[in-house]
């Protein structure tokens, strides 16, 4: 068990959007804070991608309060509604150049392989939705025994408009030249 302490070193409010406002690329990544010595390994993996360098992979569950139909509607994404963009790790990343070379969706990523500039390329997932209905059967099992409490937000991560702030108060000079 642990915590989300506050947004990931990638989060992107402002990250474009598609017009159900899923993200089309990076987005919202969560700083997370947990004891390294009571976790599965299963759950957290080291990798390292050509071009990349090192990462990591880490299984979490989160729960999401279904408190309304706007927040069932936000989770019933399907996986052709997941852009993503197609990038070159080994060589356009490391030199800096932000070139797409396509957009796919999640679905055809899942497939095994997509047509990219009239070449079949292999692809795979890096996350499982075995695994995923595995954590969230976990959190399930916690919640329902009261093993896993939830606390309350301490502030929101940030979004991609600025914060709101309260009205400047305005200082204007009066007929007798004192501030009103």
């Amino acid at each position: 068990m642990g915590y989300v302490a506050w947004s990931g070193t990638q989060h992107n409010p402002a990250v474009a959007r598609s017009d159900r406002g899923i993200p089309r690329g990076g987005g919202a990544t969560l700083a997370l804070i947990g004891d390294l010595k009571q976790m599965d390994p299963r759950w957290l993996v080291g990798l390292s991608f050509l071009g990349y360098g090192v990462s990591l992979m880490v299984g979490v569950g989160i729960p999401i309060p279904l408190i309304d139909a706007g927040m069932a509607a936000a989770t019933a994404i399907r996986d052709e509604e997941i852009e993503a963009p197609v990038v070159d790790y080994s060589r356009d990343y490391p030199q800096g150049t932000e070139r797409v070379l396509a957009w796919v969706n999640y679905r055809s990523l899942r497939s095994g392989e997509i047509s990219l500039e009239g070449k079949k390329v292999p692809t795979a997932s890096l996350s499982s939705y075995a695994r995923a209905r595995e954590i969230a059967g976990i959190l399930k099992k916690w919640i329902l025994e009261g093993s896993f409490t939830l606390t309350e937000p301490v502030a929101p991560l940030p979004g991609a408009s600025p914060p709101s702030h309260p009205e400047k108060i305005k200082i204007r000079a009066t007929d007798s030249g004192t501030p009103s």
